[in-house]
């Protein structure tokens, strides 16, 4: 119990101290004591921040991976600024499409391993569901009664989900990527959804009714990249 409220409180804890260090300094500057603007040549600081709030808050996965990129951004920038080394963001952009890949690799290989062994005996050939959408749109739809999960990736395109047809026993998972694009599922009435993807200029939004009391669970994993996740009813 004690390890779930610190990873809710710590990563909070952290980004209020950095607005409250931020409005101090605009109060005294309009009181004209400080000069706001000497202090701001810092603002690279408030980056390590955040990537320690997400490593806090995420331990694992994709948001461990961007919490030390962000981490490591921050400092470098803050060393740069302090003179110690040269660092440009811009020169070194293409580091992201490089994390990206190889988070694409690592899913992929772990997912079918996983499902390599989660399939072996299994009546139902459509329990998990896998779709791509690369600069275009796709729909699929899943009615298996035995739905264990699936991966989804939309890269500058959208996907269609509809699973109202489906079923789970126990817990099922899905692992999707978007990269400036969307994805869009609809679940039954009496699915809880779990929400612990990693939002990086995007978003997730869980729009379902969650049920009084069920025992099969949907949980979404991955990133959300410049892009956008919604899941309803």
């Amino acid at each position: 119990m004690d390890t779930k409220y610190s990873s809710i409180i710590a990563p909070r804890l952290i980004l209020g101290i950095g607005i409250i260090l931020m409005g101090t300094l605009f109060l005294l500057g309009n009181m004209d004591l400080i000069d706001p603007q000497e202090y701001f040549h810092f603002w690279p600081a408030f980056l390590i921040l955040i990537g320690i709030a997400y490593i806090i808050q995420c331990r694992h996965g994709s948001g461990l991976v961007w919490g030390i990129v962000l981490i490591f951004i921050g400092t470098a920038m803050l060393l740069h600024r302090l003179h110690f080394i040269y660092f440009s963001v811009w020169s070194y952009w293409p580091v992201l499409l490089i994390i990206f890949g190889i988070m694409m690799i690592m899913k992929a290989s772990t997912r079918w391993r996983n499902t390599k062994v989660s399939t072996f005996g299994a009546t139902d050939a459509n329990s998990y569901i896998k779709a791509i959408a690369i600069m275009g749109g796709f729909r699929r739809s899943n009615s298996s009664q035995e739905f264990k999960g699936g991966e989804l990736t939309a890269i500058m395109g959208g996907l269609e989900i509809d699973l109202r047809d489906a079923s789970i026993k126990g817990e099922a998972v899905i692992d999707i990527f978007t990269m400036m694009g969307g994805v869009e599922m609809r679940v039954p009435d009496d699915w809880v959804v779990v929400i612990e993807g990693f939002p990086f200029m995007g978003g997730y939004e869980d729009k379902t009714r969650p049920p009084k009391v069920s025992a099969k669970r949907l949980v979404i994993k991955g990133v959300a990249f410049m892009g956008g996740v919604e899941i309803k009813n």
